[in-house]
């Protein structure tokens, strides 16, 4: 039999091979089988979407053989689906993409997961049956080795899969006390990650049989391929679940265990947070020398995806210390941490009061020394499903089921939901704490990790400020330019060309050149020919703008419906260089938005465009065209009289949020009361969506 006689659903994909006859009824056939498809999905794992069909194709086949192939037994059809699952699942690990994690492990296990799927049923008696077969036990728990660090990373760190990671964990438990002493590779990653949700669930006794005996098989075999993530985990893991001192752990594997620089600062780590404050203080200076190694390899990646994927996985080995840091209120180690991860030399360094976005710490803002407990904070589980219901996200963290992690990411908001949003976003933010802090405290001292679709700049502006910047490039930036030029590029989407001429009547007013681009003009190419030109102070941009969560890498400025500036394309052109920062403003949808799938949000449209010699204006999230329109005119209006960017921004930011009646009379009195009109109209009992949306990144 052929394979695309056994598939025909992905037939299209399978080279002409045959398979030998009753394949299917042997383990043996069936890895020959599993062999080859997983040959074609690594060579289709360069496209996601074909890889997603290919292997969604597979499944649906091997589901249909129960009645195509009846002889074809229960544990052969279980066997092939997880490994068939495997190499999806596997790719999503390595691009730190929980949701197709979450999606495949699920499909190992049950039905075929659909994309955006709102709930899966979890049904592993097959595989408890396959399990138990003499035949199939060996094949099914190879299966089920293979996928187990997907399935325990996925709850261990991005706090979903809860009910599948209790379900099988005993098993797995039963396969690595069974296989730990053979050093198999596949044995050891799923071992390392199993301790991991046993210290979570405090499973002490699990935790601690599995923790020594990957010890023993740390110091037994130091040339394990493995044994560098064993050390980091032994000596990292608190409570520690070791005979040996976890910093004797440390300091042995630094000496005796061949490691990478990754690992090397993962080690430094561990042995900086059991320190005390002042023995930490004097060994700070070799954890950022060494940071500061790794963020030198981390800059040699090209692609802008790739690249803050490297950055969540260095902020992730780093969590403890980050985490300790916040809490001891140690502002100036803070403060060379984050320069050192991000590459910023001291000189460089941005030191005035700014916000970092990224996914970390359990609340949105506390004073230093009062850090509440990250593991069982109910307000961030509220936030993360008021959002999930209000944008259509889906957002990764702890305490969620798996049927919120599934909430289709479609991105459009829902006015419905946004009291309750509101409410979620006071329960978790204190904005009056925070305001009184910065307004009391040196100003560099203001520094937090939020997570990064909180709309922190609005809320602040609604209790009076300060406007803090976020900061996505660390470094110091420019002085801003003089507008005396501003292009805009007007697209097809809502009220573009009502704002494009309401641009052009606040600029000339002003005496300040504005020079539109329509949409007939409108191409990639001169787009991108003009962002590397200084010829303009401001590039403005009205039109449609795209980041889908699930695939990020595929954000875009859509300029029209046939013209559209890729993320890449953005990080690929260099803004000029003049010894003074240009302002961008991406008047589009989603331009501020943030991959939530990574622990540290520098990978959007607007964050990838920041930096020293370019400040940026976006949206965190869908905005409607009359909202667009209507905060345009205003920072339109702003940048005319002659603010700075920042001044500018949190003054239109303040103003887009007072009644309609001032509003109308504001722009009204600017000359450009009827260009915004219908615009303003729409405007008139605006909600959170609509007034809270704007974002300021430097």
């Amino acid at each position: 039999m052929r394979l695309d006689e056994l598939f025909p659903s992905a037939a299209a994909q399978l080279p002409s091979v045959e398979v030998t006859d009753g394949a299917l009824f042997s383990p043996g056939g069936v890895m020959q089988i599993a062999g080859v498809l997983h040959q074609r999905q690594r060579q289709l794992a360069q496209s996601p979407h074909l890889l997603e069909q290919f292997s969604y194709a597979l499944l649906e086949d091997i589901q249909a053989l129960t009645t195509r192939e009846p002889s074809a037994s229960e544990p052969a059809r279980t066997v092939l689906a997880m490994l068939v699952c495997w190499i999806p699942a596997r790719r999503g690990y390595e691009h730190a993409q929980p949701t197709e994690m979450w999606r495949w492990v699920h499909s190992a296990v049950g039905a075929p997961v659909p994309v955006g799927a709102n709930d899966t049923p979890i049904d592993i008696e097959p595989l408890a049956r396959a399990l138990q077969d003499p035949q199939w036990r060996g094949a099914s728990s190879m299966a089920l080795t293979m996928l187990a660090p997907v399935l325990f990373y996925l709850h261990n760190n991005a706090h979903s899969a809860e009910e599948l990671a209790r379900l099988l964990y005993p098993v797995v438990v039963d396969i690595c006390r069974a296989q730990l002493a053979t050093g198999h590779v596949l044995v050891v990653e799923a071992a390392c990650h199993v301790v991991k949700y046993a210290v979570w669930q405090q499973h002490r006794k699990e935790a601690c049989e599995l923790g020594h005996a990957v010890e023993r098989l740390l110091y037994a075999h130091p040339e394990h391929p493995m044994a560098g993530a064993i050390a980091v985990l032994l000596a990292g893991e608190q409570p520690a679940v070791t005979h040996r001192d976890p910093t004797v752990i440390a300091r042995w594997a630094l000496e005796h265990v061949e490691v990478n620089p990754f690992v090397v600062l993962s080690l430094k780590t561990a042995l900086a947070i059991r320190m005390t404050v002042e023995e930490r203080e004097s060994f700070m200076p070799e954890v950022l020398r060494q940071l500061r190694e790794v963020a030198a390899l981390v800059r040699q990646e090209s692609q802008a995806a790739q690249l803050s994927r490297d950055h969540s996985v260095v902020l992730s080995m780093q969590g403890p210390v980050v985490h300790t840091l916040l809490q001891e209120g140690q502002r100036e180690q803070l403060l060379q941490w984050l320069s050192a991860w991000r590459g910023v030399c001291p000189e460089e360094e941005f030191r005035e009061g700014y916000v970092v976005l990224a996914n970390a710490g359990s609340r949105v803002w506390y004073r230093p020394g009062t850090t509440p407990v990250p593991d069982h904070d109910a307000s961030l589980v509220r936030l993360t499903k008021a959002m999930n219901s209000a944008l259509g996200r889906s957002l990764v963290t702890r305490g969620m089921g798996d049927a919120e992690l599934t909430v289709p990411a479609d991105g459009r908001t829902r006015t419905e939901h946004a009291d309750a949003l509101e409410a979620a976003l006071h329960a978790h933010l204190d904005v009056a704490d925070l305001a009184a802090f910065v307004g009391e405290e040196d100003a560099g001292a203001f520094i937090s990790l939020l997570p990064s679709l909180i709309p922190l700049q609005a809320m602040l502006a609604r209790h009076g400020g300060p406007v803090l910047p976020v900061s996505v490039s660390l470094r110091q930036p420019l002085p801003d330019r003089s507008v005396r030029s501003v292009q805009v590029w007007c697209g097809d989407a809502p009220f573009a060309q009502a704002e494009g001429t309401v641009l052009e009547t606040v600029f000339s007013y002003a005496g300040i050149q504005c020079d539109l681009v329509g949409p007939e003009k409108v191409t990639r190419e001169r787009f991108l020919d003009a962002y590397q030109n200084d010829a303009y102070d401001v590039i403005w941009v009205a039109a449609h703008g795209l980041h889908p969560l699930m695939q990020p890498d595929d954000s875009a400025v859509l300029l029209t419906s046939t013209e559209r500036v890729s993320l890449q394309d953005l990080v690929d052109t260099a803004v000029p260089s003049t010894g003074a920062r240009r302002l961008l403003v991406l008047n589009t949808c989603d331009s501020a938005a943030a991959n939530t799938q990574g622990p540290f949000d520098d990978f959007g449209l607007a964050r990838s465009a920041s930096g020293p010699g370019q400040a940026v204006v976006g949206h965190l999230w869908p905005v409607p065209g009359s909202a667009a329109a209507v905060f345009g005119a205003l920072l339109a209006c702003e940048l005319a009289d002659g603010n700075g960017f920042a001044d500018a921004f949190a003054t239109a930011l303040c103003a887009f949020q007072e009644d309609w009646h001032v509003l109308a009379r504001r722009l009204g009195d600017r000359g450009i009361g009827a260009q915004v009109a219908e615009a303003l109209h729409d405007f008139r009992s605006p909600c959170l969506l609509d007034w809270a949306s704007p974002a300021f990144l430097v």
